[in-house]
């Protein structure tokens, strides 16, 4: 995003409660010149700063922060042209010796003018909710886990095992009080950690059920499960990551992106040294696929992925380079599902009917009643909402696959033609169907 002639470059050093702006006129480090610098101890007195100053041909800098995106999209609304560069290269140019505030933002006027610190892409207001939900999904996943290893730590000390118990299962509190003789302050301590797991795990629930809901309203992410190895978590946590899949083009650059391209050190011809993965880029996505990977090789061998996966493994010798490989597999079959190619590497008839079921599950009975009628507000026409026979209802299986689309192939028997309603789901009343909003289809 170059400056336009005639205006001025408006470099900002945004803090949580403080912002330093610097004033640059010019095309180049070589003749540009520092105008001025203010300082404003607020947001709001920023933005009537900018709202009076500033004009449309002025381009205002920013750099990678807690608060620059939203920082962003304010100078947006008021008609101004705004980018954020990335914060590791704008750092390698700090002085040791003297840093402050108004040198930090003349500098990033100068390393953008130089052409060395690359703007980032400012994700949406539905990309930023997203994220916002797959950060605090995250968080209220290590918090459980840490609350179940600290409940293992304790009974570790008093020798006992868990064994086969699930700590979030009822029964477990019970069976603990039942291996030793348990003094009132250590029973005090037992029922705080319980307490712990029971509170993390509603959370987890809650946060996951939040998940769900958005991918029923959202027919990209049910695409993305479509592709062998990618669960709810991981199309949701792809899409929310993602963004615009036109940032990346060709699919090697989004591979890149989340870290999953090996690295190389080459130099002359007796240097030639072939890394890891290592810890580039973001690390959230990367164990999600790689979890996706793993399942993939141990569950779905007799797969084309899993066959060749292992011949992988066999032809290396390491499981984790194998496991890599299958995931970078799965994010380029992410990115042609996205840019709107058939995946060939797809979930089978059965496996995807688990997702949807697991999904609607996860929803509720008043949740996806909920749901049905915001899904679809302003449409005009549509076929009414299919419905997916309950886990428990047998329904008979197609007699082949055919080529048309998964979710056509997981449609009620009745519909099918197939076979009438089994008697089942008659007697389960409403729990004999699984309605999903995002499977209907549009006239």
């Amino acid at each position: 995003m170059p400056p336009t002639d005639g205006g001025r470059i408006v470099a900002i050093d945004a803090h949580p409660d403080t912002f330093t702006l610097a004033l640059f006129t010019g095309q180049t480090p070589h003749d540009a010149r520092k105008l001025g610098s203010s300082h404003h101890d607020s947001l709001q007195s920023l933005l009537q700063w900018a709202r009076a100053e500033l004009n449309p041909k002025d381009l205002v800098l920013l750099e990678a922060g807690s608060n620059s995106f939203e920082v962003c999209h304010r100078l947006g609304k008021l008609g101004l042209r705004a980018c954020v560069l990335e914060s590791a290269h704008v750092g390698k140019h700090s002085k040791t010796y003297a840093d402050n505030d108004k040198m930090a933002a003349a500098r990033m006027a100068l390393v953008y003018l130089a052409g060395n610190a690359p703007c980032v892409w400012v994700p949406d207001e539905k990309s930023r909710e997203r994220r916002d939900l797959l950060h605090l999904y995250n968080k209220s996943v290590a918090a459980h886990t840490a609350a179940t290893n600290a409940l293992k730590g304790l009974l570790t000390t008093y020798g006992i095992r868990l064994g086969k118990h699930n700590p979030d299962a009822k029964s477990t509190p019970g069976w603990i009080r039942k291996q030793r003789d348990w003094s009132p302050l250590q029973t005090r301590l037992l029922d705080e950690h319980f307490a712990a797991i029971e509170q993390t795990r509603t959370r987890r629930k809650s946060l996951y059920q939040l998940i769900c809901a958005e991918m029923t309203g959202d027919p990209v992410m049910m695409s993305c499960m479509k592709v062998l190895g990618i669960g709810i978590v991981n199309a949701f946590a792809l899409l929310a990551v993602i963004g615009d899949i036109r940032r990346f083009h060709p699919p090697e650059r989004l591979v890149a992106y989340i870290g999953l391209n090996p690295g190389q050190r080459q130099s002359g011809k007796n240097k030639n040294i072939r890394l890891g993965i290592g810890k580039r880029g973001r690390g959230d996505l990367r164990s999600l696929l790689i979890q996706g990977a793993q399942s993939v090789m141990n569950k779905c061998r007799d797969s084309a992925l899993g066959k060749w996966g292992w011949r992988l493994f066999a032809r290396k010798g390491q499981r984790n380079i194998a496991v890599a490989g299958v995931a970078r597999k799965l994010v380029v079959q992410v990115w042609h599902t996205l840019q709107g190619h058939p995946a060939t590497e797809a979930e089978t008839n059965r496996s995807f009917r688990l997702k949807l079921h697991k999904l609607a599950l996860t929803l509720g009975k008043d949740l996806r009643r909920e749901n049905e009628p915001l899904r679809h507000a302003g449409r005009r026409h549509h076929a009414p909402a299919r419905t997916l026979p309950h886990p428990r209802a047998r329904s008979p299986r197609p007699a082949t696959p055919g080529s048309q689309d998964m979710i056509e192939r997981t449609q009620a028997p009745q519909q099918r033609g197939s076979a009438p309603e089994p008697p089942a789901a008659r007697r389960r009343g409403d729990r004999g169907e699984l309605h999903l909003p995002c499977l209907r289809q549009e006239h």
